[in-house]
């Protein structure tokens, strides 16, 4: 299966925005450009950055791409819940959570972006539609909605995934949380130029702390974190802090459960 958005591309996309993002190396690998319907499916989700970029239509190519503005950072949540470690598993005993990510940033460089795969059993997305990110932020049954901390200030951490495990389709059996740096291969960024990240559960009943994981280990050979994953587990749901680290693009991850980024 292929998706044909790259993470953190500003202003509307065309083959050529593509190609000066990608490099003219990858040129044959890239598609004609999206539709208009796909365009405005998608740049309706960031309407902040296509402001920004108002010159830039489908039929005129941006002649160039900007680099990022910086990423805002949330005021971090004070945790209060279980303290997990990596690896440790504990029982989610609550359908509707909240997974709030968060991390501080050590190289202005850095744009990190949190994202979910919802699994199916052989451990792939069973389409598309189930990979969560900025630029799709629901799941098709509507049991995973996304947010970021730059689109929404109120929120107290950088990025927040809000899920009812109730409404799960019985196709996923995984939730797969991870944070990846924006272009890091191309600027040569890493997770050593991060620190503080971690992962928190929190419960949307009664708003409070459930557990949380934070991860003190990330090394400078890593462009890809996995935080925890959700899972099924006799007829219920428990959360495992992974903490596993990838050196791979963003191409390259998302491959491993099935998205094709071109």
């Amino acid at each position: 299966m292929e998706i044909n958005i790259p993470m953190r591309t500003k202003g509307t996309l065309s083959r050529d925005s593509l190609v000066n993002i990608y490099g003219n190396g990858n040129s044959a690998n890239i598609k004609s450009a999206l539709n208009t319907k796909d365009l405005t499916s998608l740049n309706s989700n960031r309407k902040s950055e296509t402001a920004a970029n108002t010159q830039h239509t489908v039929n005129q190519p941006p002649q160039s791409i900007s680099a990022p503005s910086p990423k805002k950072s949330a005021p971090h949540r004070k945790g209060n819940g279980t303290q997990i470690a990596k690896g440790q598993k504990i029982n989610i005993p609550v359908n509707d959570i909240r997974v709030g990510v968060g991390w501080n940033i050590q190289d202005a460089r850095c744009q990190l972006d949190s994202s979910a795969f919802m699994l199916g059993a052989n451990g792939k997305v069973p389409g598309e539609e189930w990979f969560i990110f900025y630029g799709q932020p629901a799941s098709p049954e509507g049991s995973v909605r996304y947010y970021l901390y730059e689109d929404n200030p109120s929120l107290n951490d950088d990025a927040e995934l809000d899920i009812n495990l109730s409404k799960v389709s019985p196709d996923v059996q995984k939730i797969v949380i991870s944070v990846t740096i924006y272009e890091a291969f191309a600027q040569r960024l890493h997770f050593g130029m991060v620190n503080n990240l971690y992962a928190s559960i929190i419960s949307d009943r009664d708003n409070k702390e459930i557990a949380r994981f934070e991860l003190t280990e990330c090394y400078p050979n890593v462009t890809a974190m996995i935080i925890g994953e959700l899972y099924r587990y006799k007829g219920a749901w428990k959360f495992s802090a992974v903490g596993s680290g990838f050196n791979k693009d963003l191409a390259g991850f998302c491959g491993i459960y099935g998205v094709e980024l071109e």
